[in-house]
């Protein structure tokens, strides 16, 4: 029998604040019990002012404390509440978490761009995987949130590329005033302002040759209602882009009282949907499009898979590594790394890291930061041989890395910059701004990608059959060569100082 995880799910959004109660077995097993929805449209008073009032905070905590008292109805114990782009983007963000977790109790998660993108993904990329059309051609999911726009291709189980840019919705709304909002040429003017800001990013795109755009949101939704014509709508859903076009060239200028007649909606919707609409536009007839297709998948349901595979599903979390640590390759290889060496390096160090197990005290999370950072770690001689370390950590900063959280991003880029330089320290501006947690897992990650990188001095793939045992206070790496690794074997008792202060063990380079 498989296993089952029930638990609870917040959401806090720009439009409404949600909660759901799931029974997890699987990504795409997931049965919602119950569900709440309340409309609080937080995110033009964020966008506008750039914080929340004392009364909108007010109104979310009376919210909230209805959805804990219906979990506490169904015996919910586990709640896992997450805000996005409202919270993230307030500037008296802290303030907010702080009064909410007094007033009900809950502690929320406030996610990354990058990291509420990849929810959703999360969630689609179990569905579309057993859609051959969509497995096999090249597939761009475009997730519209309120302060940006997800770009993330992905074919036949492999991202292709994953690109962030602000725009979204409210955002682009909140470019313009009031009163250049209502003018007769505001459509028009949307229009020239989202081609201009994404046309930079259309050559890293059009190579890819996508073929079918997925959406998903209100927005997507509410276009294929109209499509449907009363009928009772299915999903996914295939829209003919042909048909798309038609029906926004019918509808210019697209103006809020036109929309609202056209699709039957409020103001507030169909001012939503405005940008929204000819952002798909400028997609389609950008790229080509052949087919779209629309699904259901909320962001509240790619977190509720997300949380229940992060509880009993690590097959379905290490599929998903996989494709991260894919994309990082990518990265690597944008900034002319040597493939087979940081391969190389990415082998030795996930050998070091299980050879510790017992005692490093890291999760399998911190696993895959450091295969990351195994990956990542010359990007910077792409700039300059000189000081690289440094232009490494500024590039992997300045990277969005999906499903990567920012403080993730801190840790990798840390690793990254101190595994070819001297120990970090208090006079180190890079390291300080760790916390003591990230700290720690820096450290540890580091003394282990140094004595990795060791292994391939010379990028020449000397060492052969590499195994590592722990025994007592010793780690054996045993290895097989039919080389002289005398340059290996200085560099790896050099690199042995840190491992020896952050483990308390000695490495142990030996022929088998």
């Amino acid at each position: 029998m498989k296993k089952k995880s029930t638990f609870g799910i917040i959401h806090i959004g720009s439009i409404h604040t949600s909660m759901a109660i799931v029974d997890y077995r699987s990504p795409t097993e997931i049965k919602v019990v119950e569900t709440a929805n309340k409309e609080l449209p937080l995110g033009e008073e964020v966008f506008r002012t750039h914080r929340l009032s004392f009364a909108s905070i007010h109104e979310l905590s009376r919210i909230l404390q209805g959805f804990r008292q219906l979990l506490l109805d169904y015996r919910i114990e586990e709640v896992y509440p997450i805000a996005t782009t409202v919270v993230r983007e307030a500037e008296n963000r802290l303030g907010i978490l702080d009064l909410l977790y007094m007033r009900t109790g809950f502690r929320f998660h406030v996610a990354d761009m990058t990291e509420e993108v990849y929810y959703k993904f999360f969630a689609l990329h179990h569905f579309l995987k057993k859609n051959e059309i969509v497995g096999k051609k090249p597939t761009l999911l475009l997730d519209v949130t309120s302060g940006g726009l997800g770009f993330t291709g992905w074919q036949d189980g492999t991202l292709l590329f994953q690109t962030n840019v602000t725009g979204g919705r409210l955002s682009v709304l909140e470019h313009f005033t009031e009163e250049e909002r209502v003018d007769v040429m505001f459509p028009s003017a949307v229009r020239d302002y989202l081609h201009a800001s994404l046309s930079s990013l259309w050559p890293r795109i059009e190579h890819a040759d996508i073929h079918t755009l997925v959406l998903t949101g209100f927005e997507a939704r509410i276009l294929v209602s109209h499509l449907s014509e009363g009928e009772r709508t299915s999903y996914p859903a295939v829209i003919d882009p042909k048909k798309f076009l038609q029906i926004a060239e019918a509808l210019m200028p697209l103006t809020t009282h036109k929309l609202m007649q056209a699709f039957g909606i409020s103001e507030r919707r169909a001012q939503l949907l405005m940008p929204t609409l000819l952002l798909y536009e400028e997609v389609v007839r950008t790229l080509r499009i052949d087919t779209i297709l629309v699904m259901d998948t909320t962001f509240l349901y790619g977190y509720a898979s997300w949380c229940g595979a992060q509880a009993i599903s690590p097959k379905a979390i290490a599929e998903q590594d996989d494709l991260l640590l894919d994309l990082a390759r990518s990265i690597a290889m944008r900034y002319n790394c040597n493939l087979p060496h940081i391969s190389r390096i990415d082998e030795y160090a996930t050998k070091l890291f299980d050879g510790l197990r017992r005692v490093h005290g890291l999760t399998p999370r911190h696993r895959l930061l450091l295969r990351m950072s195994a990956l990542l770690h010359e990007t910077g001689k792409f700039v300059n041989l000189r000081n690289y370390p440094l232009h490494s950590w500024q590039i992997i900063m300045g990277t969005d890395i999906f499903g990567i959280t920012d403080a993730e991003k801190e840790v990798i880029a840390c690793i990254s910059y101190y595994y070819h330089r001297d120990n970090p320290g208090k006079k180190d501006a890079h390291y300080q701004r760790l916390t003591q947690a990230q700290k720690l897992v820096a450290d540890k990650c580091c003394a282990i990608l140094r004595l990795a990188d060791a292994l391939d001095q010379g990028h020449s793939g000397r060492i052969q059959c590499l195994s590592v045992r722990l025994v007592k206070e010793k780690l054996y790496v045993n290895y097989t060569s039919e080389y002289d690794i005398s340059l290996i074997r200085w560099t790896f008792r050099q690199a042995s100082t840190l491992f020896r202060e952050i483990f308390g063990i000695e490495p142990v380079l030996r022929r088998k």
